[in-house]
């Protein structure tokens, strides 16, 4: 007898098997059919919830990419300064990156198409201007509460986001001899003693 399943459940089965088929095959060498079996769902029961192959990686680009950044940005309210929140983002990003490696294999698969197909362009760029935007206005808040130096937001959020973005790209594809996470963290929290006053 057939489980009719909540149209949200569905979609997240689907969006757990095309994150094993892409990161096993790669988008293109992977079939809606192979997704379908392993989500234990007809591929016509794939295109009732996705249009495409493309829509299916662009939706599950975008929701894994916003589930990642909201575990990091999870408890930054906690926090009681710019300097403190900024601190425990460097803290929690490594952590988080181990445990969700996974989404984090398939989007530098999914940054890697985007310099090909301007589709995924846009949602890397999407993703780049909120990243830069939280970043920004986190450090916008040091300055306006005194406990930052005036220096320029969208400059020092842009230099957190690309060493993040190396930090990222370097665990995949560099056969390190240094422990990466030590290195992130000290890269970033140079930035951050460097903007706080009288350090």
């Amino acid at each position: 007898m057939a489980v009719n399943k909540a149209p949200e459940q569905r979609r997240e089965e689907i969006f757990e098997a095309a994150l094993s088929c892409f990161n096993r095959n790669g988008y293109y060498q992977t079939a809606i059919d192979e997704i379908a079996a392993q989500a234990g769902i007809s591929k016509g029961g794939i295109y009732h919830h996705f249009s495409s192959k493309k829509e299916l990686i662009v939706e599950l680009f975008r929701n894994r990419v916003n589930r990642y950044f909201e575990y990091l940005t999870a408890e930054l309210d906690s926090r009681p300064d710019a300097a403190s929140r900024l601190g425990m983002l460097v803290e929690k990003s490594g952590e988080i990156f181990m445990e969700h490696e996974p989404i984090l294999r398939f989007c530098l698969d999914f940054v890697a198409m985007s310099s090909r197909d301007p589709d995924f362009r846009d949602e890397v760029a999407a993703m780049y201007r909120h990243r830069v935007a939280t970043f920004a206005a986190l450090i916008q808040q040091g300055i306006d509460t005194g406990i930052f130096k005036p220096v320029e937001p969208e400059g020092i959020a842009r230099a957190l986001y690309f060493l993040s973005m190396g930090f990222f790209l370097s665990y995949f594809t560099v056969p390190l001899d240094f422990d990466l996470q030590h290195q992130h963290r000290l890269n970033l929290q140079t930035i951050i003693n460097g903007l706080i006053k009288n350090k």
